[in-house]
């Protein structure tokens, strides 16, 4: 049950760090067109503050079991890695509009499938730590 503890404890992570994702986009009151091309000081604060959970979210993804991966083989698990690799090693150069694509339509969608992956699973981790005392 290590892997299934570790992968919760990831999930936790990622889940927050969407929820964060979701209040900075209505914080800035963003769209497509605004954070693709809003260069003044807010829109780049408003982009800086969307791609910090973006690339944690990413990069948490990148440590998720086989497991997790399986339960959803329609999600894009590849591209969501290739995407934290393009972030990590070109962070300027990241073309706005992916960006977007991934921060308001993939985690959204990622973070649907891991609360599904948690409530399932999260009972079975607390049926096993309370069949060990």
């Amino acid at each position: 049950m290590q892997q299934l503890e570790r992968d919760l404890d990831l999930i936790s992570v990622i889940l927050d760090d969407a929820r964060t994702l979701a209040a900075r986009i209505q914080r800035f009151s963003l769209d497509g067109g605004k954070f693709v091309n809003d260069r003044s000081d807010d829109g780049e604060l408003a982009y800086d503050a969307v791609m910090s959970p973006v690339y944690r979210i990413a990069e948490d993804a990148i440590h998720l079991s086989e497991d997790v991966v399986r339960a959803f083989p329609d999600y894009p698990w590849r591209q969501i890695r290739g995407f934290r690799n393009f972030v990590a090693h070109g962070y300027r150069e990241v073309d706005r509009s992916i960006a977007w694509h991934v921060a308001s339509e993939d985690i959204p969608v990622l973070a649907d499938c891991l609360q599904e992956y948690w409530d399932d699973n999260a009972p079975l981790l607390l049926q096993e730590e309370g069949e060990g005392e």
